[in-house]
């Protein structure tokens, strides 16, 4: 997780350079208009994303912001930091998703505050409770579950974006990059799981169909292995219920109604929810 911290850290700097850089060559100003003389070498470091340890060790410092947002005509120094429009979404969502797995590999409350908001995108909680709890061969692919659980992240996403970008400007906005790396850890070990608790106050249905899955699951495997334990010849001698009707029918019949029901859920989501507008590609039924 330090690697892809570090990387996303160098990606922001580097986007800073090219920023100033860019808007410099686009006003057509030089360094001294810019920053004062004794800091023009230091802005010329900054456009070439050097970090000088015992200078800019974060790549900007307070005055030198002040000096680019006011000469460059910034509206902000998070502008200045982050971007805006696209550029800027594009980052938060870098963030958002570094977010979740660093979260995950924690093992306490927020690994599982993670793990139940994303079941909330359905064809994932399926995938999962058969994965857990199927016996083979009826466990899914590997493969199909990694699918399915980018697409819960991309899902969860979609329902918090807006929140996410929101509480991303409230905490960076007087920030600038001082122990960027340290505040990116804050940011996300404070602030997403806080964002994370309040969406599944209203969004708790991927719970409670991942644990109804689990249960129809369960009961298939006792099906399963009384009739492996039994042998064919118990279905001659198997008991029957209070109609007369034998009990592997009587159990079939559950199992169907139960797999209908999730099918129902799962085809109802992919019908109502917006998401699934964006991603049309995927043949969510082949879960």
């Amino acid at each position: 997780m330090e690697t892809a911290l570090n990387s996303l850290t160098d990606e922001i700097y580097k986007k800073i350079a090219d920023r100033i850089l860019e808007r410099k060559n686009k006003l057509g100003k030089t360094r001294e208009q810019i920053t004062d003389d004794n800091s023009v070498q230091l802005l010329s470091n900054i456009m070439h994303n050097k970090r000088i340890k015992n200078r800019n060790p974060y790549l900007l410092n307070n005055k030198m912001s002040g000096d680019i947002v006011k000469n460059l005509n910034f509206n902000s120094s998070y502008e200045l930091v982050w971007g805006s429009n696209k550029e800027l979404e594009v980052i938060i969502e870098k963030i958002y998703e570094l977010s979740l797995e660093y979260l995950q590999n924690k093992n306490d409350a927020n690994k599982k505050l993670v793990e139940d908001s994303l079941l909330n995108y359905f064809p994932y909680a399926k995938l999962l409770a058969e994965y857990n709890y199927a016996i083979e061969p009826l466990k899914p692919e590997v493969e199909d579950l990694a699918l399915a659980h980018n697409m819960a992240i991309k899902h969860l996403y979609f329902e918090i974006d807006y929140i996410v970008q929101h509480e991303h400007k409230k905490y960076f906005q007087n920030k600038v990059t001082r122990n960027l790396p340290t505040k990116l850890i804050k940011f996300i070990t404070k602030i997403i799981p806080n964002i994370l608790m309040d969406y599944l106050k209203n969004h708790g249905k991927g719970q409670t169909i991942y644990e109804l899955i689990s249960k129809i699951v369960s009961y298939e495997n006792e099906k399963i292995n009384e009739e492996m334990a039994n042998g064919p010849e118990w279905f001659e001698h198997q008991p029957l219920g209070y109609s007369e009707r034998p009990i592997t029918e009587i159990r079939q019949e559950i199992i169907n109604t139960g797999q209908a029901y999730i099918d129902a859920i799962i085809n109802g989501q992919a019908e109502t929810d917006p998401f699934y507008d964006d991603y049309p590609i995927i043949n969510y039924k082949n879960y």
